[in-house]
């Protein structure tokens, strides 16, 4: 028996959008300077260029999973240049964007990946810390929203100008976690921004599996909360509705969702295969007509900010970067076993006692996995 593969039901196009998938604008552009338009510009094809270097070194073996943003750029990235300094991005595994344009290390994204704690990267890396707070990722999605909107809630009692993006996905839209930071935002007025970066596929389940309404933003109306649709592809949209509100949050006004409608362009991860379950030849010759780097720099070379030269010099200097990246975390040795331990948040509990046990069984040589009492052991 066959298994089943699915067909999407393309979202409907009512959403905002200031760049058209031929990059011509729609309306009038956000008030940017040439140097901030090519920023974005250099943050989408760093993205690019990091990314596929990353997906090479997974294919021999030097990073266990890659999830990659093709495609999806924009929303990330439009949505993180309408922050400033201090302020908070929670991010999940599919925004590098928003790393890169606020100056997190590539070498730290890359080691991240490999496998090393992230108290071994700081010790190796000689590196700042970015303009924004970036808390750790989180691949459970629909919790990043509770934790964010708890962090927002917290810089508001203190009186801190500040306010919190939090990024989600589609399907976490099902999960019990995305709905009360939702009302917990909605309630208490709290100073963030939620992104619903909707690609539609929650791993192999497209949206009209997901949920029965017709967008996900109306999913805010419940919840009180103001709330956007936006062309997740157009990143002039995502940047200006994002601004607007972020400025919302700062000046008292609470929170407000917004769907960027975008594609998966491939798989959900290295670890998958989506031909098992989709059938989206159709779907992917329509979203790469709107590929929002191509749309970007088409819109830029429309307006002079960008020419062959200035394309060269971008790319021969995001090449050496990424190279230059990947020898700094590959330079980095690898992290003390018993360092999986640290940081936790109570005390060492009998069940941690018996993981220490068996990891030191196994770094001596023996069997980890055989009964255990405790009695021996005082690490």
């Amino acid at each position: 028996m066959s298994q089943k593969t699915w067909a999407e039901e393309r979202p409907p196009e009512d959403f905002y959008r200031i760049l058209d998938p031929e990059g011509k604008l729609q309306t009038d552009a956000p008030e940017l300077a040439d140097d901030e338009l090519l920023e974005l510009y250099r943050t989408f094809l760093s993205t690019r260029v990091l990314e596929e270097k990353m997906l090479n070194m997974q294919r021999s073996g030097e990073v266990s999973l890659v999830a990659r943003t093709f495609g999806e750029e924009a929303t990330p990235l439009g949505g993180a240049a309408a922050l400033q300094s201090d302020d908070w991005i929670f991010y999940t595994y599919r925004q590098t964007p928003a790393l890169l344009y606020w100056d997190l290390p590539m070498a730290e994204v890359i080691a991240s990946a490999t496998g090393h704690e992230p108290e071994t990267i700081a010790e190796q890396l000689d590196t700042e810390d970015p303009p924004v707070n970036f808390p750790p990722g989180y691949t459970p999605i629909g919790v990043n929203v509770t934790n964010a909107v708890g962090s927002a809630m917290a810089d508001a009692f203190n009186d801190r100008d500040t306010v919190t993006m939090v990024f989600t996905g589609d399907g976490s839209t099902s999960q019990g976690s995305f709905h009360d930071g939702m009302n917990f935002a909605g309630v208490f007025d709290v100073p963030a921004v939620i992104i619903c970066q909707n690609n539609q596929w929650a791993i192999s389940e497209p949206s009209q599996r997901q949920t029965a309404s017709e967008t996900f933003a109306q999913k805010a109306d419940a919840y009180g909360l103001p709330n956007e649709r936006v062309d997740g592809n157009d990143v002039f949209a995502v940047y200006e509705k994002a601004s607007e509100a972020v400025e919302r949050a700062r000046s008292g006004g609470g929170a407000t969702f917004i769907e960027c409608v975008t594609y998966r362009m491939g798989a959900h991860n290295t670890s998958d295969n989506p031909d098992l379950y989709r059938d989206d030849s159709e779907q992917r010759e329509y979203w790469e007509d709107r590929d929002p780097v191509d749309r970007f720099e088409t819109y830029l070379r429309s307006e002079g900010v960008l020419d062959d030269e200035t394309d060269a010099e971008i790319r021969d200097e995001i090449d050496e970067r990424v190279t230059d990246a990947v020898d700094q975390a590959r330079s980095i040795s690898n992290s003390e076993p018993e360092r999986m331990f640290d940081n936790t948040l109570h005390e060492r509990s009998w069940r941690e006692h018996h993981q220490r046990a068996e990891l030191h069984r196994e770094l001596n040589g023996d069997n980890p996995f055989v009964d255990f009492t405790g009695e021996g052991f005082d690490g």
